[in-house]
């Protein structure tokens, strides 16, 4: 049966449960675990009542855009590799379970975190020419570092961005900067991430708040586009 649904689940791409029950004529309590099953296999996502089919993402090693290292590798290793850094897990035990060279695992993470912040970064500046805002400044390992805060989601910027008639941060948006930065000065303790810091930063903010199935989602649209 299990191959039969997820072929269905393919095709209907976005569904809930009553739904695929009723086109699949089986009963819930059925299809239920079955599902679930897809779901801690990360071949589909639930969120919010509905069920998303997780497209896998073919890596080519054509592909321009993604590091050399991306070649060397075939793509369900890399895949792997993508679901190690989204559930946190650490190189050295990333290691123990792929194998791969060490340094060169290394260099998949530092990838994985300067895409994330330039990705957020992106999205900052467009924000900020729209609609500037007055950043906050806060000192990690004596590098200042620069908030801002656009549709409830926080942006990190090495940079101070500057524009006139700039609006200041909601009672709301300090409150939840205030949560965030007490987060990041606990989770920033550690001298390693002082090298590359604003990367690290913006992972940390990325990570925050969601789950394992959203990050993955997320960094597998970023690598593929």
């Amino acid at each position: 049966m299990s191959e039969q649904l997820i072929k269905l689940c393919k095709r209907l791409n976005k569904f809930t449960l009553d739904e695929i029950s009723l086109i699949s004529e089986i009963e819930e309590k059925e299809l239920r675990p079955v599902l679930d099953e897809f779901v801690s296999n990360n071949q589909l996502i639930f969120k919010d009542g509905i069920y998303f089919y997780n497209k896998p993402v073919v890596f080519s090693k054509r592909t321009s855009k993604l590091p050399p290292m991306f070649q060397f590798y075939s793509p369900e290793t890399i895949d792997m590799i993508v679901k190690c850094f989204c559930a946190d897990i650490s190189v050295c035990k990333t290691t123990l379970i792929l194998a791969p060279n060490l340094d060169c695992l290394c260099n998949f993470n530092k990838f994985f975190r300067k895409l994330i912040y330039e990705k957020q970064e992106t999205e900052l500046l467009e924000y900020f020419k729209n609609n500037p805002q007055t950043g906050r400044s806060r000192i990690f390992f004596n590098i200042p570092m620069y908030f801002y805060f656009y549709n409830d989601k926080l942006y990190i910027s090495k940079k101070l961005l500057e524009a006139p008639n700039s609006t200041i941060f909601t009672k709301k948006q300090i409150t939840e900067f205030k949560k965030t930065y007490s987060y990041l000065a606990r989770v920033t303790s550690h001298n390693s991430n002082k090298i590359n810091l604003p990367h690290h930063l913006a992972e940390m903010i990325w990570r925050r708040n969601k789950s394992y199935n959203e990050q993955f989602k997320e960094l597998i649209n970023f690598l593929a586009s």
